[in-house]
């Protein structure tokens, strides 16, 4: 059973909105950051807009993702919703935009409300173990990194439109240039998609840590069955995700199954409560969730670009 991530992460108790606005707990949970790479602020917080404005008395740096892997929906200012897979779902656990060259420093989460009828927990994960557990695994995707290719087609996965946020070809084609894309358009309004990103980033100590989403992207993630109709309907070469080397060497399926197994051997899950906001160094935790039955919210904030492989002290 996994560790509840509350009990061995530092927390800062909050006695109402009006002191999550002040911040005067803000040097607190940076010191916190520094020191673990999270902080939980424990209170009673139901604004929307919660999440955002935490992660603002850490960095005034806020984000938006430019470009949208999974669904999500804006709830106002720089504040999303966190990823709208069916509850049914596992979310593998991944480091925020880590398929991109620039990501996310920070991650803030609020929980708004709690599966009501179980499970919904974020599961969360310490990528230093895992990359220690990969061990020469790492060295192909150091060395090559990761070339993501979608295929973007009405009614599989998310929409070109949604990716993009823009009805607009024209538009597509200026975010592709800014963030090194290739495009192809198809018929049927099908767009194929490729950009190559890295494979790791590098620790304060020099060492390779794994920071892409390959075992998210790639066929393998698939259910098998799900994999061979797939790949029946549309080929191996415009299905609606894939991932290979950067030089285009295919990712062997027990490669992937050896990442994934790392992730689970250190998963955590947080247990949340009503109110809670959680902020991570998306450079050291990776995340994802549970399934689970009836109603569930959380919100979700970015803050700090970075686009150089190195973690460097906060």
């Amino acid at each position: 059973m996994s560790v509840d991530f509350a009990t061995i992460t530092p927390s800062i108790m909050l006695s109402d909105e009006e002191e999550l606005a002040w911040g005067g707990w803000a040097d607190e949970a940076h010191s916190m950051l520094r020191s673990v790479g999270a902080v939980l602020l424990r209170g009673p917080i139901s604004r929307q807009d919660g999440a955002e404005l935490a992660i603002s008395k850490i960095d005034d740096e806020l984000l938006e993702d430019a470009f949208w892997s999974t669904p999500r929906t804006r709830v106002g200012g720089k504040t999303l919703t966190a990823t709208e897979y069916p509850s049914a779902r596992t979310i593998a656990l991944h480091s925020e935009m880590a398929y991109m060259k620039t990501w996310p420093r920070f991650v803030a989460f609020h929980s708004i409300e709690v599966a009501s009828e179980g499970g919904g927990e974020t599961t969360i994960c310490n990528i230093d173990q895992v990359s220690s557990r990969l061990g020469e695994l790492l060295r192909r995707f150091e060395e090559k990194g990761v070339t993501y290719r979608r295929a973007f087609r009405k009614g599989v996965d998310i929409t070109w439109q949604n990716a993009f946020q823009t009805n607009e070809r024209d538009h597509v084609e200026d975010i592709a240039r800014l963030i090194g894309m290739k495009l192809e358009w198809r018929q049927n309004d099908t767009l194929i998609t490729s950009h190559t990103a890295q494979g790791t980033i590098e620790s304060e100590d020099g060492k390779p840590i794994y920071f892409n989403q390959a075992h998210l992207f790639h066929p393998s993630a698939l259910d098998a069955q799900v994999r061979t109709a797939l790949t029946k309907m549309f080929g191996a070469d415009a299905l609606p995700r894939s991932a290979s080397y950067g030089d285009g060497e295919p990712i062997a399926d027990e490669d992937l199954i050896a990442v994934r197994a790392a992730f689970d051997a250190y998963q955590t899950k947080m247990c949340w409560r009503p109110g809670d906001v959680l902020i991570l160094d998306n450079m050291r935790f990776a995340h994802g969730r549970l399934p689970f039955k009836g109603a569930r919210r959380l919100n979700v904030a970015l803050a700090r670009k970075v686009d150089h492989p190195v973690r460097s002290r906060l």
